[in-house]
């Protein structure tokens, strides 16, 4: 859903530290530091004139007039009317930084953290620009001890860079403060003063501030729920043109979370999406079109944005595609297309429409029957957490389905690693096949583990039930252990990469 895609995780968030990036685009705009010639080089420059730019900064700068030689450095390393040169920018912003000049000193330490064996050198350049005042050197400071990058873990030092960062004007500090009190990095967790933080960033118009506020008041974390505000945080976001701030409120349209249940606006902030560009904004603005809901059914105009989608990369988009051809919805009929679509969505990775491959391969429909390849497509949505694939595969792994020699092993593993993700139907399977000792070797003790991981699952329950009328007293104690050390162990991702398949699945030519 279009929620869990918002934000990163906290590490990723406060991964910045190195490479740093230039914080300054030459001078920033309203700089009435710029006087005579310097002034008139910028001139020059926002103009476009850069030879002239550069004639005037290199008079200037060798003169020792720091503001040209930090502007002389930009021009070498854009490449702007000379040869680009990481030397010879270096070199400028060096002299300016030694007359003091914190532009520089910042420019300085970025370039030097990307250099391999020069990030200590970096790291004073950086302290230096941060105790001259340089918002962003105390930002990139406060991350890198706040994650160790490059520096010992020091949360203290974190925060006092990432406070005065934000006294300075850096509004992602307040977001990342927001971040440690909200994870307890280093800090009594508070949610409290998170929202504190978050607040105080996303009144100063910081879209990440405003998603995470949406998603505290949506999912009522630190907070009391409140989906209503939770739609005022992604609407203020989304008329900032965030992305993911337009979907969010899109998705609450739909769904009338926080707000009136009405398709017609979801449809419009779709729309907004969609003409922005986002993939999912095209599959959803498609799907509206092509159901005629919350605007007038229209295929065609469906066929085009899923088109849209598909263009970049939209396994879903490209699937739906294949049943329009399917149906005849909007285009000719056409098995053909059909296939070539439902192939596209499979190698980009959509479960279902591997699945509808393993179905093909299985059946003989439009591809020439074999067991090999369905074995193939099956496993591989299993892996990528289709449910209903890893029960087909491996009923057909254990029955020896299409001639082939039964594979309990196989089966096994599959069953194992879907089981790890949650899928009540293959823990089920699983438990049965333990029960059974299908491998060879009953494990009741296993079996009822995976039994008690299906929970309130009236299936689960039943054979619970039965087992029990066949277990020892010591065996119940052993699976209750096994199931606890089921449920502590970390769920894997889905990913159809490390799906073992048997043999790379034929497919036509997309």
């Amino acid at each position: 859903m279009v929620m869990k895609r918002l934000l990163p995780s906290l590490a990723a968030l406060l991964a910045c530290a190195a490479p740093l990036r230039a914080a300054y685009l030459i001078f920033p705009e309203g700089d009435v530091s710029l006087k005579g010639d310097v002034k008139s080089a910028y001139e020059a420059y926002k103009k476009g004139n850069n030879a002239e730019a550069l004639r005037i900064f290199k008079s200037e700068a060798a003169r020792g007039v720091k503001e040209a030689q930090y502007a002389l450095g930009h021009l070498y390393q854009e490449g702007k009317a000379v040869e680009s040169s990481a030397t010879m920018a270096e070199n400028w912003w060096r002299k300016a930084a030694q007359q003091g000049h914190t532009p520089s000193q910042f420019q300085l330490a970025a370039l030097l953290f990307n250099v391999p064996g020069r990030a200590t050198e970096g790291l004073e350049w950086l302290r230096k620009a941060a105790d001259s005042g340089s918002g962003p050197a105390m930002q990139n400071l406060g991350n890198m001890a706040l994650t160790g990058t490059g520096m010992e873990k020091n949360s203290a030092e974190a925060r006092k860079w990432l406070e005065k960062a934000a006294g300075a004007g850096e509004f992602a500090a307040y977001d990342t403060l927001g971040r440690v009190y909200e994870a307890g990095e280093g800090v009594d967790k508070s949610a409290a003063k998170a929202v504190e933080m978050y607040e105080s960033a996303a009144r100063r118009d910081y879209l990440p501030s405003m998603l995470r506020l949406g998603l505290l008041y949506l999912n009522g974390a630190g907070v009391d729920k409140d989906p209503a505000k939770a739609v005022a945080w992604f609407k203020r976001a989304a008329e900032k043109d965030s992305i993911e701030g337009t979907m969010a409120l899109a998705a609450m349209y739909e769904t009338g979370t926080g707000v009136e249940k009405k398709m017609e606006d979801a449809v419009t902030w779709y729309r907004k999406a969609a003409d922005a560009g986002d993939v999912t904004g095209c599959t959803k603005l498609a799907d509206a079109y092509a159901d005629g809901n919350g605007i007038a059914q229209d295929e065609k105009e469906a066929l085009k944005w899923y088109t849209k989608a598909a263009e970049k990369g939209g396994a879903g988009a490209m699937y739906a595609i294949s049943g329009l051809y399917d149906k005849g919805r909007g285009v000719e009929a056409s098995p053909k297309e059909t296939l070539r679509w439902t192939v596209r969505a499979a190698i980009s990775g959509l479960p279902l429409a591997m699945r509808d491959m393993g179905s093909r391969y299985r059946n003989g429909k439009e591809v020439s029957k074999d067991t090999i390849a369905a074995q193939s497509w099956f496993t591989r949505a299993a892996y990528s957490g289709d449910a209903e694939s890893a029960l087909t595969v491996a009923d057909m792994l254990i029955s020896g389905e299409g001639g082939l020699p039964p594979d309990p092993k196989t089966a096994k593993s599959i069953l194992t690693r879907a089981s790890e993700l949650g899928m009540v139907e293959a823990q089920l399977k699983l438990a049965d096949y333990h029960e059974k000792g299908l491998d060879g070797r009953p494990d009741l003790i296993r079996a009822y583990a995976l039994a008690l991981a299906t929970g309130e699952n009236e299936a689960g329950k039943k054979m619970r039930e039965a087992m029990e009328k066949k277990m020892t007293k010591e065996q119940m104690e052993q699976a209750k252990k096994e199931y606890d050390r089921i449920k502590s162990a970390p769920a894997p991702a889905p990913d159809a990469a490390v799906a073992p398949a048997p043999q790379a699945a034929p497919a036509p030519p997309p």
